[in-house]
């Protein structure tokens, strides 16, 4: 066997396959991501003793990569089978899934190939330009420098592989000219910087006219452009140059004009990266009832209160589709242990955390357990029958997955009862009094507490609650408020809308009471109530006291004696006074 043979294996890198070879390679050859020796080296080297083969557990003996890396990764590079959020043109979000001979339609906005976007950074703005041309007609757009060429030959040879999905890409190719486009990086354009000093137009001039009556150029006429050839700039410049009264207009006012007309006819796609601010924006606009209105200064302060960090142990109570959890993981660094409680026997519903596409690697700290499987005499039941006609290997393969269950179920619920957590966070719909009564005794002293809710009454109730048990300290309901301004030369000004309540927060401290009580504490309670000393003494816990009634009655009595000694001497005091 050749070396050029042995380097050219099949082998699966960053989301692309290579096409297979049918070549018997040895494994004693290759070792792990060691090179594989010359021929002169094989011919001086002892071949390997049998032992040194590698077996199934020896992959976690490998060093692994840093999860920094690895979110780093998530949150700046698109890779196959993500899900990415796309904003348009028109601020509307679509939501796909990257797969690499799929295509990808916006309306009128165009189309690519889902492939055109692998390897690609988040948050740049791409410009869907015809495969025929490499760049736009204007020179708007830049070209990619980091595309690989071979990875571009790998999808070409790919796309030959099964004989129904060639034929389907070959008719596609045919009927929509989309997958001919490719992507590439919009240019960035400077924001105009007027003084207001310096202006001198107006728009005392100009009528606002329908949409209609606006147009200077009719569809027709867009359409034959584009047909041409024409980018987008040329497009409204043309327009600018048949708008009578265009020069009539201040600069911010043609600025808020070619906004206006690139949003209806740029071509262009912005992957947002899937961090929470932008999942929580995206969620917000979409559906605010499923992540419980919750909003992101409310959510940053949830984080700030409960003192979220890496390497840190927190109980989570999620309803937010595990937006909460992915914020709480993400503060960690996914280095800590989050245990999640939930309702269903199946695991929770992480709709947030497949958006964010979190690798299992970061899910590794991420435990759960529901309400019956938390209580101290849960027992799991055992399997179901077998059948008499099933087969033994079948069976000994279903024992052995339920032991592993049972043995994962218990190593939790020991790892909850034995206590030693960091701090409770709930977002949830259930009753906070009941999740605190439950959970708390489980938390370290000093461990942070923090209950949202979207409903004020609830926390008014629990804060009623909270008062009243010592186990809780500097127990307090805020609710934050939150403004977005407009940031830009000589126009800085508050948006006109914003949110009316982003919900409640409750926070406390967890602490330890102790039931030791000191002379003057009971001191200080007589005189304020004005009760005799032997209402308070049994209170106080008597060392040596006994079962036998007469001997505690001779240890009260040794007790109550000086303390009626000290009260009659303070009233004494009192009088002299």
């Amino acid at each position: 066997m050749s070396m050029t043979d042995t380097i050219s294996q099949p082998v699966e890198a960053a989301g692309v396959a290579q096409p297979s070879m049918e070549i018997d390679i040895p494994h004693p050859q290759i070792i792990g991501d060691e090179q594989v020796p010359t021929l002169a080296a094989e011919s001086s080297t002892k071949p390997p003793p049998p032992h040194s083969k590698r077996r199934r557990g020896d992959e976690n003996d490998e060093p692994r990569e840093p999860l920094s890396e690895v979110i780093l990764r998530r949150l700046t590079r698109i890779k196959e089978g993500d899900t990415v959020m796309l904003r348009l043109p028109s601020d509307a979000i679509k939501v796909v899934t990257i797969e690499k001979n799929g295509l990808i339609q916006l309306g009128k906005y165009g189309a690519f190939p889902a492939s055109q976007l692998l390897n690609l950074h988040y948050d740049i703005t791409y410009e869907i330009i015809g495969g025929s041309a490499s760049t736009s007609a204007s020179g708007t757009s830049t070209p990619l420098p980091f595309l690989d060429e071979d990875a571009a030959m790998n999808d070409k040879r790919g796309n030959g592989k099964g004989k129904g999905k060639g034929k389907g890409r070959e008719n596609d190719i045919k009927s929509n000219p989309g997958w001919k486009n490719v992507l590439r990086p919009l240019k960035r354009q400077n924001v105009v910087e007027a003084v207001i000093d310096d202006i001198t137009e107006t728009n005392e001039h100009i009528h606002d006219l329908p949409e209609m009556e606006k147009q200077t150029l009719s569809h027709e006429e867009i359409a034959e452009l584009r047909a041409q050839g024409m980018s987008v700039e040329e497009i409204i410049k043309k327009q600018e140059e048949s708008h009578e009264r265009f020069k009539l207009k201040t600069e911010f006012s043609k600025e808020k004009w070619r906004r206006r007309k690139e949003k209806k006819f740029s071509t262009t796609v912005h992957p947002l990266s899937p961090s929470i601010p932008n999942i929580l924006s995206h969620y917000s606009d979409r559906s605010p009832a499923s992540i419980l209105h919750l909003r992101m200064d409310t959510l940053s302060q949830l984080l700030n209160m409960a003192n979220v960090r890496p390497g840190g142990r927190y109980l989570v109570v999620d309803d937010t589709g595990g937006l909460v959890t992915a914020a709480v993981l993400e503060r960690m660094g996914a280095q800590g242990k989050i245990l999640l409680f939930t309702n269903s026997d199946s695991p929770p519903g992480w709709g947030v955390l497949n958006t964010m596409n979190i690798s299992e690697r970061e899910l590794e700290c991420v435990k759960w357990l529901n309400w019956m499987e938390a209580q101290d005499d849960y027992e799991r039941p055992p399997p179901p029958p077998e059948d008499e006609n099933a087969k033994p290997a079948k069976v000994a393969q279903r024992l052995r997955k339920h032991n592993a269950q049972v043995a994962e179920l218990n190593a939790t619920r020991d790892e909850l009862h034995l206590g030693g957590w960091d701090g409770l966070i709930i977002a949830s719909t259930l009753s906070p009094i009941s999740i605190l009564s439950f959970l708390s005794p489980f938390l370290l002293g000093s461990a942070p507490l923090v209950v949202y809710s979207p409903h004020q009454q609830v926390l008014a109730e629990l804060l009623a609650w909270s008062k009243k048990d010592p186990n809780y300290l500097h127990d307090t309901l805020s609710e934050s408020w939150t403004r977005t301004y407009q940031v830009l030369p000589g126009r800085t000004h508050p948006m006109m809308n914003t949110s009316a309540s982003g919900g409640y927060l409750w926070s406390a401290i967890k602490v330890h009471p102790s039931e030791y009580r000191s002379d003057s504490h009971f001191r200080m309670k007589r005189r304020k109530t004005g009760k005799a000393a032997e209402k308070e003494i049994p209170r106080v816990s008597l060392e040596g006291a006994t079962e036998n009634p007469a001997t505690r009655a001779e240890n009260v009595e040794a007790v109550v004696e000086p303390s009626v000694e000290i009260a009659e001497g303070e009233a004494e005091v009192e009088q002299v006074l």
